[in-house]
């Protein structure tokens, strides 16, 4: 929901299964060019809190997947516009 309560709809980018039979619901996002983000999307932050909501409440797998210079990032923990934290972890650590 925005700040005048009015919610949105929300449709992830990719739905797969990797190799252990996970199932993973992906959004994906711009990432980061020479140091600068190359996200458009103002509202990422909530889409990312809802998300996460929704994946808790009905036990989902589920990440924000995002590039450094054309490597992939996942994070499901705390939305950081900055990825060189830990909350972003390379995508082939997690999907296998």
């Amino acid at each position: 929901m925005n700040g005048i309560r009015k919610q949105w709809l929300f449709y992830p980018d990719y739905i797969i299964k990797t190799t252990d039979g996970n199932i993973w619901i992906i959004e994906t996002k711009g990432g980061m060019q020479a140091g600068h983000t190359k996200n458009i999307d103002r509202q990422v932050e909530n889409k990312f809190n809802a998300f996460k909501e929704y994946a808790k409440k009905y036990n989902l797998h589920w990440g924000f997947v995002r590039d450094i210079d054309e490597d992939l990032y996942i994070n499901n923990t705390i939305y950081t516009e900055d990825m060189s934290g830990d909350n972003w972890i390379p995508l082939d650590d997690v999907l296998k």
